[in-house]
């Protein structure tokens, strides 16, 4: 009964069973969430290759229809992100309406041939700035290669939340139907998603083809390991950063992909307070410097971290049980880029690049 409708509405036979197995999946998520009414919130269809061509010569899209209507439509990309995936095998689009409008994603795929690892690339990314190291992959004593530090849009973006925040609280009840308040609204939103968004690819791309280039396993922070806390704390700047860093990891993650380059996630729980040296707690030192006061180690915290998660993939990526050795930590006195034994000295090596303009 339920094919015989859609037939006659002009579907075809594989665009009917796609219904069904969609239709079906919805059906049993609702009974599996106590037998509630099945709602469909999300009005989004996968489109199959043979139902549609795709150009990128000319960056059109023709759609085929029910009972044989077409629609052509002009891609909204930029030429170089087209560019981009010339070569690689498109299966399908994604068509989705939201907002008011149509909105359709390409998806590609193709083999990647994986890179052979030769060092090691750290990232610690916290509210101010994203700094990486990396590091020689078999080097007993960890030798530092390179040492990079990228300042991140973060405040700017917490601003426009605020900014918003501040217009709820005036119009607590209201401000849903004051259609130029929500306009307001919906613009400062936009804003931050275009920011948060822009920083994530731009830095995914410089990171990644620095990481190709030394031909790095990239090593982040599983944030998994963070969300039990963030949930708990009343701040909302903590729940901010950590889906702005879950962004900016999916970012890095795919691009890192695309090159072939191996992705590791370990806990980021204490590595900016343990003492990379001895393993004691650091204390803070003044002006984002730490100090051990067990082996007298001073080093910049954003170092610090980097290196401390390059002793955690070490230990759980020894030679053992796969790559990676042990990292012997820098003495107090000795010049890894970055980690020097006063705090003027700190940061000397590090590169300062503003990736967002205002």
């Amino acid at each position: 009964m339920f094919y015989g409708k859609l037939r006659m509405l002009g579907f075809r036979a594989h665009h009917v069973k796609q219904i069904y197995t969609y239709a079906q999946s919805v059906v049993e998520s609702a009974r599996s969430n106590g037998g509630g009414k099945p709602v469909l919130k999300r009005l989004a269809a996968r489109v199959d290759k043979y139902d549609y061509r795709l150009d990128l010569d000319t960056t059109t899209l023709v759609l085929k229809l029910h009972n044989n209507y077409e629609v052509r439509l002009k891609l909204l990309a930029p030429r170089d992100r087209v560019e981009k995936y010339r070569g690689w095998s498109n299966y399908e689009i994604v068509v989705r309406y939201a907002s008011g409008g149509f909105w359709i994603s390409v998806y590609f795929r193709r083999a990647v041939k994986p890179a052979k690892p030769k060092t090691v690339m750290a990232i610690d990314l916290n509210f101010g700035n994203l700094t990486l190291a990396v590091f020689a992959l078999n080097a007993l004593n960890g030798r530092l290669v390179r040492l990079k530090r990228f300042k991140t849009p973060l405040r700017k973006v917490l601003t426009h939340r605020i900014w918003i925040e501040r217009v709820q609280r005036r119009y607590p009840r209201s401000w849903r139907f004051i259609k130029g308040v929500r306009n307001a609204i919906e613009k400062h939103g936009g804003r931050i998603k275009n920011i948060s968004w822009g920083y994530s690819h731009r830095i995914g791309d410089l990171i990644t083809d620095l990481a190709l280039r030394y031909s790095s396993i990239v090593v982040l922070e599983d944030l998994d390991k963070l969300r039990n806390s963030t949930k708990k704390s009343k701040k909302f700047n903590k729940k901010l950063a950590l889906w702005f860093y879950h962004r900016v990891q999916f970012c890095i993650d795919y691009e890192a992909r695309e090159r072939g380059l191996k992705v590791v996630k370990v806990s980021p729980r204490g590595t900016s307070s343990k003492c990379p040296r001895c393993g004691s707690r650091l204390v803070n030192n003044g002006y984002r410097t730490l100090r051990c006061r067990n082996c007298g180690f001073i080093g910049d915290r954003d170092v610090v971290a980097t290196v401390n998660l390059y002793k955690r993939f070490s230990s759980k990526y020894s030679r053992c049980g796969g790559l990676g050795v042990p990292l012997n930590a820098p003495k107090p006195d000795e010049n890894p880029s970055g980690m020097r034994g006063n705090r003027d000295e700190a940061m000397i090596s590090i590169y300062i690049i503003n990736l967002y303009e205002s």
